[in-house]
C-alpha cells in the first residue's frame, strides 16, 4: 500500500508550520516515531523556506509526499520561473547546491546542507517547465504496535522483508 498527500500552498511563510504540522499529523497518526517525524520536519521546513525564498511574488508551491515501503519521500516543488546556473554550468534551478562549506558569519546557504544531514538521498531536480524540485527520503521507524506500520511494509500484498507483518 501507497499513502499519498499533495499540498498547494501559497508562497507565503505562514504556510511552513501548516505544511510541517499537517505531516506530522498524519505521520503521528500512522505511529512513526517522535525522533523520525522531527528529522523530517525539519527537513520539510528548510525545503519550503528555500521555495519561498526563491519563488516570484504571488506564486504557488507544492509538496507531495508518498510513504511506501517503510519511507517517506518528499517532494518541494517550486514552480517558480527563476532559475540560475549550477557550478557545472547546467541549470540547477533556484537553489543551488555546493559542496563548499558555508562560512560561520553567513545567514543563508545552509538549508540543503541541514536537510541533507536528516535525511536520505537529497536531490535537487528540475527543469524551465517543471521548477525546481527538492527531493528527499527518509526512513520510517515505528513505534511499538504502530497502526500505520503493516500498511506501508508491504509491497503488493506481500510482507517486506524485516517486517513485523505476517504475509
Amino acid at each position: 500500500m501507497e499513502i499519498n498527500m499533495t499540498l498547494h500552498l501559497p508562497r507565503d511563510a505562514a504556510s511552513v508550520p501548516v505544511s510541517r504540522q499537517v505531516l506530522d499529523s498524519c505521520l503521528q497518526t500512522l505511529g512513526v516515531t517522535p525522533d523520525t517525524r522531527a528529522d523530517i520536519a525539519l527537513a520539510l521546513s528548510e525545503a519550503c523556506a528555500n521555495v519561498i525564498q526563491h519563488a516570484g511574488r504571488g506564486e504557488k508551491y507544492e509538496v507531495q509526499v508518498s510513504a511506501r515501503n517503510c519511507r517517506c519521500t518528499i517532494e518541494v516543488v517550486n514552480t517558480s520561473s527563476a532559475w540560475v546556473a549550477g557550478r557545472d554550468g547546467r541549470r540547477a534551478g533556484a537553489i543551488a547546491v555546493t559542496s563548499d562549506p558555508v562560512p560561520d558569519d553567513a545567514e543563508h546557504g545552509r538549508g540543503l546542507k541541514i536537510i541533507d544531514a536528516v535525511a536520505d538521498n537529497l536531490q535537487l531536480t528540475g527543469n524551465e517547465s517543471q521548477g525546481t524540485i527538492v527531493h528527499f527520503e527518509k526512513t520510517l521507524e515505528w513505534l511499538p504496535g504502530a497502526a500505520g506500520q503493516p500498511l506501508i511494509s508491504t509491497d503488493n500484498g506481500r510482507a517486506v522483508r524485516g517486517s513485523s507483518q505476517v504475509p
